[in-house]
């Protein structure tokens, strides 16, 4: 009996903004096309492209969530705010819940980019910058998607969607390649 693998896409985002106009009809875009969704399982972007994808009915796809083990204080995780409330997978990584730095890498933010085949980086603020550093490092193909001027801090290098038909477009092109 052969296994049904769905490609994952990662979305990686803002925990304090939700991008609603964005993440949700990626969520939606992500479900309708059979993908798994990944995600910090936190707030903001996490919980409203996991709200978009877990409600379109009868997808393939599951909502995958990295936990960190702790919050960004250090402190014992909240579970009120971890998982969000759509994710449907959560997976708590023993790994520090920010990267410090570039250059050490090891965190939950190196599990998000390194299991995903595709990534859709929505605005955020350093820990969204340290996935797409981390996805340029390791050559995970990667579309910014959201209000231009939100990714000035950001790397040129990514490719940017400016409408939801081009991040579909991305993901054929890149899926369909894996």
């Amino acid at each position: 009996m052969a296994v049904n693998r769905y490609p994952i896409v990662g979305v990686m985002g803002s925990h304090e903004k939700s991008w609603h106009d964005f993440s949700y009809p990626v969520g939606e875009l992500l479900a309708n096309r059979g993908y798994n969704l990944l995600t910090g399982a936190g707030g903001g972007v996490m919980t409203e492209v996991a709200r978009g994808f877990t409600e379109v009915e009868n997808r393939k796809g599951v909502a995958i969530g990295i936990l960190p083990a702790v919050d960004y204080k250090g402190q014992k995780l909240d579970t009120e705010e971890y998982p969000n409330t759509y994710i449907e997978v959560p997976m708590i990584t023993p790994l520090s819940a920010k990267a410090q730095s570039d250059q050490m890498p090891f965190s939950r933010n190196l599990v998000n980019v390194m299991t995903a085949k595709a990534l859709v980086i929505m605005p955020g603020s350093h820990g969204t910058r340290n996935e797409v550093s981390l996805a340029l490092m390791y050559n995970k193909p990667m579309v910014l998607f959201g209000p231009e001027e939100e990714f000035t801090k950001f790397p040129e290098d990514p490719l940017r969607a400016q409408t939801i038909e081009h991040v579909e477009q991305f993901l054929d092109d890149v899926l369909s390649k894996q």
